[in-house]
């Protein structure tokens, strides 16, 4: 287990990893966490300021200044470019010693600390040690703190009890073990995870759970991108994210200390999510979006049913990416909100370029991606960029028309892997009306073709339905008192269907029922994330946890639109995306 945690640290870099860890292993250890790293302030040298025991002298308080370097500590690191050690120490030395240090802790032992992920190199460890000595005083020490010593702080603090028994490590080695099979890596994480959170004695180690899900994911992630294969981690971390995500929820937290330390902890959550998606979502993938059929063809499969469901996964994971990033655009400066934006708008140019670049998208094969489609339209709606996505609404109706009349290309409500790879099998009677025998995706299209205006293909694919499909019971889902309890552990057993939407009537009958539903069950009051404007959060659980988002969604009425920023947009092509350009920009 060393050897894991020890290669993980090695290999974290400096800026938001390796220093967004030290804090919670010194608070986990004992330690009084002061200050935390933070981008755009002068922070004088020390990266993390901590009161704790000194365990080389004999566990005395003192106070603790870490200057954090990534990876090994070299003669090029000591004294030369931007963030050289003994410069930073030198600041310590000049300007945080003598200015910063608060009153009450003046009277401490001060103690130096280079902290980093791999190991001090010899030829410059007769440089560091001569600057000890020069600069050593009765009350101000100098350490080294290296991937070994925080190996150790690790499975000594955050990684104890559980962690440690040879079964639960087992299934951690084995999650790293299996990377390149994503699926089982993360069934094994998964039972890692279900150990972690165990029903704990206290809040304390319901803190200290957290903190140990935490870490696993970051060294996943580590691994995982030094297997350059982050399938396993990107769907990890949203995993990490829902199981954390109730014990950090302000609202459910008495004790303000407590509710402030779990909300600063689900924000370092939040933060490696968003690090993961983006190497993977915009880096890696992001490259390729607007390539006509690089996706489709980079699916290696020759069967369509394959590339139509990776890559309805793909572009779910696109629009769910750019929906935080537009919700962490919310509330915080001007400069960081619009630097959000901005990637939010990128973000949906991607997911837009992935549509018209891969015909296969123009219609889900599965009922169940209308998930995927209400992400990309709430994504499109919240950038306020309905009218560049509207063509895509149009064709998927008349292709679902098309469908239902010929018996063919329709989606089915089944997920089961081997019924879809044949679907459809035949265009029997008894086969047809067993796979139209349910669904949201036409309920979904007939709503967004109301809300865009177009009335007549509205009417069209409801004449459709009513012709071809009468059996069908359209559908939508809505969450109960019960669904903010146990949704985010992946239970399914809760939340309310409303069934046989009255489409014999008139359309307009189907949404005065929706707009009734609507407001009888508002959102807010259903689901805390979305009370705390983080309807991301539940967005995340609806795809990860494959249950229909909410019919308010689909309409926004949970939130304002704001302004795109964006200076160069994007737009869908007309009707068939085959026939649309390659380039993105309209």
């Amino acid at each position: 287990m060393k050897l894991v945690v020890t290669h993980y640290l090695r290999s974290l870099r400096e800026r938001d990893e390796l220093d967004a860890i030290l804090p919670d292993l010194l608070a986990e250890s004992g330690f009084e966490v002061l200050t935390r790293p933070r981008r755009g302030t002068r922070q004088a040298g020390v990266d993390v300021a901590a009161v704790g025991p000194n365990p080389d002298r004999n566990g005395a308080r003192s106070l603790f200044l870490f200057t954090i370097k990534s990876g090994d500590l070299t003669r090029e690191h000591w004294d030369t470019g931007q963030q050289a050690v003994r410069p930073s120490l030198n600041e310590v030395l000049d300007d945080y010693v003598p200015n910063r240090i608060p009153p009450h802790l003046t009277n401490l032992p001060i103690v130096i600390c280079v902290c980093m992920g791999g190991e001090m190199r010899e030829d410059v460890r007769a440089q560091w040690s001569g600057f000890c000595r020069a600069n050593e005083k009765a009350n101000v020490h100098f350490a080294e703190w290296n991937g070994d010593r925080l190996a150790d702080l690790i499975l000594s603090g955050m990684l104890r009890a559980e962690l440690i028994e040879s079964e639960h490590r087992g299934v951690f080695q084995k999650a790293l073990a299996m990377l390149d099979q994503p699926d089982v890596a993360y069934r094994h994480f998964r039972h890692l995870l279900n150990a972690i959170f165990a029903e704990p004695k206290n809040q304390t180690e319901r803190t200290r759970q957290l903190r140990k899900a935490y870490l696993c994911l970051w060294i996943l992630f580590v691994w995982a991108r030094d297997a350059d294969n982050l399938e396993a981690a990107y769907r990890a971390s949203e995993l990490v994210l829902l199981r954390s995500w109730p014990h950090c929820d302000g609202t459910r937290l008495d004790k303000d200390s407590t509710r402030q330390e779990r909300l600063a902890h689900f924000d370092q959550v939040v933060k490696l999510h968003i690090i993961i998606a983006h190497l993977l979502l915009v880096e890696k993938i992001g490259p390729f979006a607007d390539k006509r059929y690089a996706l489709s063809m980079a699916v290696n499969s020759r069967n369509a049913v394959d590339i139509n469901i990776a890559l309805f996964e793909t572009l779910g994971r696109l629009s769910l990416h750019g929906l935080w990033l537009a919700a962490l655009s919310a509330g915080q400066d001007e400069t960081f909100g619009q630097a959000m934006n901005e990637q939010a708008d990128k973000v949906l140019n991607l997911a837009i370029g992935i549509v018209n670049a891969n015909p296969a998208l123009i219609l889900p094969v599965r009922d169940d991606f209308v998930i995927e489609l209400a992400l990309f339209m709430r994504l499109a709606d919240v950038r306020g960029r309905l009218q560049n996505v509207a063509d895509y609404i149009r064709g998927m109706s008349d292709r679902l028309c098309n469908g239902l009349s010929l018996r063919q290309h329709y989606p089915t409500p089944t997920t089961v892997y081997r019924d879809v790879l044949v679907h459809p099998k035949d265009r029997s009677d008894s086969y047809f009306e067993e796979h139209t025998r349910a669904g949201i995706l036409y309920t979904f299209v007939l709503a967004w073709l109301a809300m865009m205006g177009d009335q007549e293909r509205a009417e069209r694919l409801r004449s459709a339905l009513l012709e071809h499909a009468p059996q069908m019971t359209h559908q939508i889902w809505v969450p109960d008192d019960r669904t903010d309890d146990v949704f985010w552990d992946g239970d399914r057993d809760h939340g309310f269907s409303v069934l046989g939407l009255p489409l014999n009537e008139s359309l307009e009958a189907v949404f005065d029922l929706l707009n009734r539903v609507m407001k009888e069950h508002p959102l807010h009051e259903r689901v805390s994330a979305v009370r705390t404007n983080l309807t991301p959060i539940l967005l995340t659980a609806c795809r990860h946890y494959r249950m229909p988002v909410p019919v308010h969604v689909w309409q926004g009425q949970d939130r304002s639109t704001p302004d795109s920023t964006a200076s160069e947009t994007a737009s869908l092509g007309a009707v068939d995306p085959v026939a649309a350009s390659s380039n993105p920009s309209s």
